[in-house]
């Protein structure tokens, strides 16, 4: 199987901000056709369907050769809301929905969560898209013998809910991506990738957290502690991932379909980053 290269819109998320359809086009120029979108305005919060058209969203992304192949969109929209969601991202001519995140803590939590998942997936199948579940590193907090990671995948219905892995984010659970690869099989055929900062102090998260960080909210965890920098991720190819090793053994999966761009670091110029990110990942892929 073949892998095509793609960007999340989030690597460029505060240029969207301020000029949504003048950073299609630089993500255009950079050399991009697959891109995952994000369907909201980290600084407004409004949703970008309600600042402009869909139909001038998708005249700019057919005019620009960009191909939506996903979208991220968050689980605390209004269950009454999913149609419209759904609706809006089929019009758009999205392949699939993907949840970025969810904050679970115990069993109870990831339950409880599967079950929206599958509801949520079952509605997005209905109407011809995949719903997808992404990954950051809280998810693979231990559990007895398991992870909520693996009891959030054993009770989610592989008809309706497969999974995009964040290979960085398992990197910085303490674990092998590419044994959480081979154990999600068919279910994930869409990657993230990112680079790790090669001075990074502690990979693995969960060996810095103090008691009761575990029960903080998702933003302190993730932002308000201190465990995680902007400055822990780079650009492609300046860090520590061995992207040669690393796209060997995907390729022999034959699993994957789609290896999305995600940088999350401090950049210059952005536009510059993604960029090289593309020619990094093209060597490989």
């Amino acid at each position: 199987m073949s892998i095509s290269i793609g960007v999340n819109l989030f690597s460029v998320f505060q240029a969207l901000n301020n000029d949504y359809f003048g950073t299609l086009e630089k993500v255009a120029a950079a050399g991009y056709t697959n891109v995952e979108l994000i369907t909201t305005n980290f600084m407004t919060g409004i949703r970008y369907s309600d600042s402009f058209p869909l139909q001038t969203i998708k005249n700019k992304l057919d005019e620009l050769g960009l191909k939506p192949i996903a979208a991220h969109e968050r689980l605390d929209q209004d269950a009454r809301n999913w149609d419209q969601l759904i609706q809006e991202n089929a019009e758009l001519g999205c392949k699939a929905i993907v949840l970025p995140s969810a904050w679970i803590k115990n069993r109870e939590d990831t339950l409880k969560t599967a079950e929206q998942l599958n509801a949520i997936g079952k509605k997005c199948k209905e109407n011809g898209l995949q719903f997808y579940f992404h990954n950051h590193f809280h998810e693979f907090k231990r559990w007895g013998d398991t992870t909520l990671y693996d009891i959030l995948v054993e009770n989610t219905d592989p008809s309706y809910v497969k999974f995009e892995l964040d290979l960085v984010w398992v990197m910085r659970a303490g674990l092998d991506p590419m044994a959480v690869l081979e154990k999600l099989g068919s279910r994930c055929d869409i990657v993230h990738q990112k680079d790790l900062n090669k001075d990074i102090v502690i990979l693995n998260v969960f060996d810095a957290l103090q008691p009761g960080d575990e029960d903080l909210d998702m933003m302190q965890l993730y932002r308000g502690k201190g465990y995680i920098q902007a400055g822990d991720f780079v650009d492609l190819g300046t860090g520590v991932i061995d992207f040669k090793a690393t796209y060997d053994k995907i390729k022999e999966m034959g699993t994957i379909q789609y290896a999305f761009v995600e940088n999350e670091g401090i950049s210059d110029d952005k536009f510059t980053s993604i960029e090289n990110d593309l020619k990094v990942l093209q060597k490989y892929v």
